[in-house]
């Protein structure tokens, strides 16, 4: 069940990046076509060009936690006994909880809240709030996947534990 739910979560989030980066290409192609074609460029694609940016960033980033893409030291890792490892390697998931809760989910949510009043000056119809609503978001993901990795890793014996990122498997 949580194998599946994982699956199209994953896949949705591809879906959702695919997407944001066609606008963000499309955006800025508008942007150099209007200004050396028409002679003026669009107001909006630099700003939108960098909404989208942000949005790509973040959610790409919390797609390579779930996807065990993002970078790993394996060098060191490699080198140790096995019980160390897992000890390590729980460690190294509770400290991205704490950072994600406080950095991505308290942080992001209060700097989205107190931004959701604030125009873009190019785009009014549209609040800051809404671009900084991707860390919050983006800190959702990468907890639920840092926490379902927590549970891999307390579930598994040591002499068993396997990679905890792609570069190191």
């Amino acid at each position: 069940m949580i194998g599946k739910i994982r699956f199209y979560t994953l896949r949705a989030m591809e879906t959702i990046l695919i997407l944001l980066v066609m606008g963000l290409t499309l955006s800025v192609l508008w942007g150099v076509f209007t200004r050396f074609c028409i002679g003026r460029q669009a107001s909006y694609t630099d700003e939108l060009a960098r909404i989208l940016l942000v949005w790509v960033s973040l959610l790409g980033g919390a797609l390579a936690f779930g996807l065990k893409a993002h970078l790993g030291v394996d060098y060191f890792v490699g080198k140790m006994a096995s019980d160390a490892r897992k000890m390590l390697s729980i460690v190294v998931q509770l400290v991205t909880l704490v950072l994600t809760t406080v950095v991505f989910l308290i942080g992001g949510t209060l700097l989205a809240s107190v931004q959701m009043s604030q125009q873009l000056p190019t785009m009014p119809w549209l609040s800051r709030g809404v671009v900084y609503a991707a860390v919050p978001i983006a800190g959702v993901f990468i907890f639920m996947f840092t926490l379902e990795n927590l549970v891999e890793i307390l579930r598994t014996p040591a002499e068993k534990l396997g990679a905890q990122t792609q570069s190191e498997g």
